[in-house]
């Protein structure tokens, strides 16, 4: 019973650890740009295109009406899981705000499903001081799991135009990494699309 109980204790020590020293390695104190973003931040991007359909799920605007993730077909959509209460997603705010006028550029999008993150009334205070200009909307930790396998924050998907998700992301990205994937994704002579 003892050498289970010091198993226990010693393995989550082991992920509390390597938790405090992620976000400690945030540098909260500034906010990031693309030019001065820090890319060993990115904790994992899969390496292969996916061939996942995307679920049909729909999500509160902030104005209370109802969005479906389908509404965006036909263009590329970052689906990005975030939350107030996360430090690595606000260090990304600014990278979805720069991404956000390239992809309109080519008839995407990026949603932002803020995740347990109070009312709408809260989540638009905290959004003022960012400038954000693509939409949020209200999501839910059980949506984030249990719909699109999210397993951190923030955790963010590529959606092609037909609706297949074709890679994932946890932890924060940069402007510049999502675009590479997105005109990858775009290139017709690329085996991925």
């Amino acid at each position: 019973m003892i050498r289970i109980l010091l198993v226990v204790l010693g393995a989550s020590a082991v992920a509390g650890a390597a938790i405090l020293g992620y976000l400690a390695g945030l540098r909260l104190g500034s906010g990031p740009t693309s030019a001065s973003y820090d890319e060993s931040l990115v904790v994992e991007r899969t390496s292969e295109w996916l061939e996942i359909p995307a679920p049909d799920a729909e999500f509160e605007a902030l104005d209370g009406t109802t969005v479906r993730l389908a509404d965006y077909r036909g263009g590329v959509v970052v689906l990005n899981f975030w939350g107030t209460w996360c430090p690595p997603c606000v260090k990304e705010i600014p990278e979805l705000v720069a991404l956000q006028p390239e992809l309109e550029a080519l008839g995407g999008t990026v949603l932002g499903p803020a995740v347990d993150s109070g009312s709408p009334e809260r989540i638009g205070a905290f959004l003022d001081d960012f400038g954000v200009n693509y939409p949020i909307v209200i999501g839910s930790g059980s949506q984030a799991v249990g719909d699109f396998g999210a397993i951190g924050y923030p955790f963010t998907l590529l959606i092609d135009a037909d609706g297949v998700i074709r890679r994932r992301y946890l932890g924060p990205q940069t402007a510049d990494g999502l675009m590479e994937d997105v005109r990858e994704l775009l290139d017709p002579r690329d085996p991925a699309s």
